[in-house]
């Protein structure tokens, strides 16, 4: 079976489970729900040899380079908690897409139930579940990620810490884009060390800006 086809199967098949859940298509194969200001994201991924279903989360109050949507915090569900297969094969497109079915009920959903608030979050990365589900994702954005969750849940001396470890994880030889992420970082976090009752505000305004920038 051909890409084109593929993907109205994949469409057919999964658009009003999908729906049914709470998530709505953003563009062709990709599917979001916002919890907690938290996205959560089912992403199919056709490649050149084969297609596969990426589950991720992205928090909308964390401050990043840039935005975007992102594969970057989650896995692959052929590769989620341990691995199965890297990619389903076109020549079996009906077997594939019932696999990655019932991957996606018996591990990418119940992940987003159980960890996809920014408590959920916390508690993943704090764990050690990162490198225990086998998640691509470094240790510098674990930082970002854990240290945004905790300002956003009010635990903002935590918050400082983590991500001023982010901070000095970032050497000299960075890119320029890098270094200017850096010194936005300080900034900010010189803000709420000087005005911590002004931290839910800071927040709002990156959820506001990554809203808008993701037209969510």
């Amino acid at each position: 079976m051909d890409k084109k086809d593929l993907k109205k199967l994949v469409k057919a098949d999964f658009s009003e489970f999908l729906k049914e859940l709470g998530f709505s298509k953003k563009s062709e194969g990709v599917y979001i729900k916002v919890n907690d200001n938290i996205i959560q994201n089912i992403t199919f991924e056709f490649g050149s040899i084969g297609f596969t279903c990426w589950v991720v989360m992205q928090p909308l109050y964390v401050k990043d380079y840039t935005i975007f949507l992102h594969l970057s915090f989650g896995s692959s569900l052929g590769r989620f908690k341990s691995f199965k297969r890297n990619w389903w094969s076109y020549e079996e497109p009906v077997k594939g897409i019932s696999e990655i079915k019932e991957l996606l009920i018996e591990n990418g959903l119940p992940w987003f139930d159980e960890y996809g608030t920014s408590k959920g979050i916390i508690d993943f990365i704090s764990s050690g579940k990162v490198e225990e589900y086998g998640f691509w994702f470094n240790e510098r954005y674990q930082k970002q990620y854990l240290g945004f969750s905790l300002l956003y849940s009010g635990r903002i001396d935590e918050g400082i810490k983590a991500l001023n470890c982010m901070i000095c994880e970032i050497g000299e030889n960075a890119a320029d884009f890098v270094k200017a992420y850096n010194k936005d970082m300080i900034e900010l976090l010189g803000r709420i060390k000087e005005n911590p009752e002004e931290t839910p505000s800071i927040i709002d305004g990156i959820i506001a800006e990554n809203r808008l920038a993701l037209k969510i």
